[in-house]
């Protein structure tokens, strides 16, 4: 469906592109990828008619359409489910134009055969858009992306930055273009919205082309890999984890041509210079000056690199028990983010922090960190123990003017020699030269690992990490998930990067609905729940039978349990599956007398009034029923996937 063709993008002297090609085919879901800089977001551009290509051609088979993720949406005071229902122009344009039709017949005198007729065939168009369940579809979108019925009713204006992107990414996954374009599209979601933005992925037939930092995000959601090497497109058709198998054996192929071919070049320049000034072997020498020129250099990654792991200080001994919660309760303008929370953290747990955005995570390390006091009960720290909080903060808190090493002995305790710092900031992969540079050189990941070698110079045991890996690239993430998994003191993450918190983290506290309470499962189990309960309940348990026959039991007891439940949702369903019914023949009725040309004669206007009124009318109830039915189906089959998801027999 796309075809890119020998194409070259050059910024000044700097080449982007040279002669590169690609071919996506309908329905794949493909991820780019490759270092910062290499032109991943201006290839979108490209594709996508936003910027322009210096040579070769970018086609696409006939009416093939393209989304793009928008990085900022116009100010509105609309609903944001109205704004979502803007992701299908079409769709809007053709209601739009419907309500103009009805107002003009009934403001007609005597009614046009051919309006009546353009209503018809824009029924007809909107039935094929969709319109029945647009607003359903939208608002299961918007749910799924962390947005409550509420919410989906509150202008566009009232929102942040963070979650207009949500929006914005809504809108895009409701449009229906052919081939969507997602630069970063988990950057403001977190880790509940990312798996429901993954299970969406996995299900949708939508060509999807990805740009994505988080690597399980990209192995999960992607089978086609398109990697930027060497100012070249490669396409490689296996998922991610394979591609870096596949990559790993053509780097060690090369360099062994490379090899192969510098030693072959060195014989031949050295036989050159020995015999040039021999007549007797002037033949000879001129032969091997030919072979020499007609040597195509092995190309070979000029960009590629392998970070080292993250190496992290040894943190100071405190005591067994590091973090007590007494009671912790606190509240904003009346409004309770969480209370009575008592939990105890001990000397060398991992703990991660499950719950939807604005649950409290945040406000939680800040509570322990005590930079927020408590409203109500005691946060009670363990001996000898120092906190390290990491968040947005810590970036911010940087001076553009200072060089690495300066900032790193701003943050450092009293009496750290110098040799101490910069054996840390190697540990952070800052090396060599590189401590003399300037932060303002420094790039968004660089800042970040800068930020938390700061934290560690300050001696802490017990780590408080918000989003660790917002601005860090794929290579530096995996780098600092090899060094946490490693670390030796205590911690309390918070993250949307699922890979990240699995491997890092061996227990987990959820955060909902105003309590905080241990997890008793561990995250697989967690993200099977949130897929699973449609009700979001906080206080159910996802169980973990230990054999066989319990899980079998269970399994039996489950779909006993959900058939009494959800009997009253399908005797609904049933219900609702007949009025559609009607309405559907009602209509189909009407629009069949609509048709009549006797009925727009003039002595005929009453009735035929009293027909669009019935016509609108039923077209009304019969949204209203299918977003219903469809709401209600969505719940039944998420609700009976419990079963079949934990049913050792299905």
């Amino acid at each position: 469906m796309l075809f890119i063709e020998n194409i070259t993008k050059n910024f000044g002297a700097r080449v982007i592109f040279s002669t590169s090609n690609l071919t996506i085919n309908r329905g794949e879901k493909v991820a780019l990828i490759g270092p910062n800089g290499s032109g991943k977001t201006t290839l979108f551009r490209m594709i996508a008619g936003l910027e322009d290509h210096d040579e070769g051609q970018i086609r696409r088979t006939g009416g093939v359409t393209f989304g793009l993720l928008a990085q900022e949406l116009t100010p509105s005071s609309r609903p944001i489910l109205e704004e979502t229902l803007e992701g299908d122009p079409e769709l809007v344009q053709w209601r739009q134009r419907r309500v103009q039709l009805n107002q003009e017949l009934l403001h007609r005198e005597v009614p046009d055969t051919a309006l009546v007729e353009q209503l018809g065939e824009i029924d007809h168009r909107l039935e094929s858009l969709g319109s029945f369940s647009a607003e359903s579809r939208a608002g299961a979108i918007l749910h799924g992306l962390g947005f409550s019925k509420t919410d989906q009713e509150r202008p566009l204006d009232t929102f942040s930055g963070g979650w207009r992107m949500r929006i914005a990414l809504a809108r895009l996954l409701f449009s229906r273009a052919d081939l969507l374009l997602l630069d970063e599209p988990t950057n403001h979601l977190d880790l509940e919205s990312t798996a429901w933005l993954e299970r969406f992925i996995q299900t949708s037939p939508t060509t999807l082309l990805i740009i994505s930092h988080d690597r399980g995000f990209i192995n999960r959601t992607t089978q086609v890999t398109v990697a930027i090497e060497n100012q070249t497109i490669q396409r490689y058709s296996v998922n991610f984890e394979r591609y870096l198998i596949l990559r790993q054996e053509k780097l060690a192929l090369q360099e062994k041509q490379a090899d192969k071919q510098a030693r072959e070049i060195e014989h031949l320049e050295r036989f050159i210079r020995r015999f040039r000034a021999k007549a007797t072997k002037a033949r000879q020498v001129q032969s091997r000056v030919k072979r020499l020129e007609k040597i195509e250099p092995v190309a070979t990654a000029v960009n590629s690199r392998h970070l080292e792991r993250v190496r992290l200080p040894e943190p100071p001994s405190s005591a067994r028990e590091v973090l007590t919660l007494k009671g912790i309760g606190k509240a904003f303008d009346g409004r309770s983010v969480f209370s009575q929370v008592s939990l105890r953290l001990e000397r060398g747990h991992k703990v991660g922090l499950l719950g939807p955005n604005g649950a409290g995570k945040s406000t939680l390390l800040k509570v322990i960190n005590q930079v927020l006091p408590a409203d109500t009960g005691r946060v009670l720290l363990g001996d000898r123990v120092v906190t390290g909080h990491f968040a947005q903060h810590a970036m911010e808190a940087l001076r553009s003017d200072e060089t690495l090493m300066e900032a790193a002995e701003r943050a450092a305790q009293k009496g750290t020699t110098t040799a101490a710092i910069r054996t840390l900031l190697g540990g952070f992969l800052f090396s060599g030269d590189d401590v003399f540079k300037t932060v303002s050189v420094l790039s968004g990941g660089e800042k970040a690992r800068l930020a938390l070698a700061r934290l560690f110079l300050t001696g802490p045991n017990l780590l408080l990490l918000d989003e660790p890996t917002n601005h860090l690239d794929m290579e530096s993430r995996l780098a600092l998930e090899e060094g946490l998994s490693g670390y030796g003191g205590s911690m309390i993450l918070v993250t949307h990067d699922r890979d990240l918190m699995e491997t890092v983290c061996d227990r987990f506290w959820l955060i909902a609905q105003g309590k905080v309470r241990e997890w008793e499962g561990d995250l697989q189990d967690y993200l099977e729940f949130l897929a699973a309960d449609s009700a979001n309940d906080s206080e159910s348990r996802v169980a973990n039978p230990s054999n066989p026959r319990d899980r079998r039991r269970e399994a039996a007891e489950r779909r006993k349990t959900i058939d009494l439940v959800t009997r009253p949702i399908r005797q609904r369903i049933a219900i609702l599956e007949e009025t559609i019914a009607r309405l559907e023949a009602d209509l189909e009725r009407i629009r069949g007398q609509l048709s009549d040309p006797e009925m727009h004669a003039k002595e005929n206007k009453e009735r035929l009034l009293r027909l669009l009124e019935q016509n609108g009318r039923f077209e009304s109830q019969l949204t209203q029923s299918m977003e219903e039915w469809e709401q209600l189906s969505l719940n039944l089959e998420e609700q009976m996937g419990v079963v079949s998801e934990h049913d050792p027999e299905s």
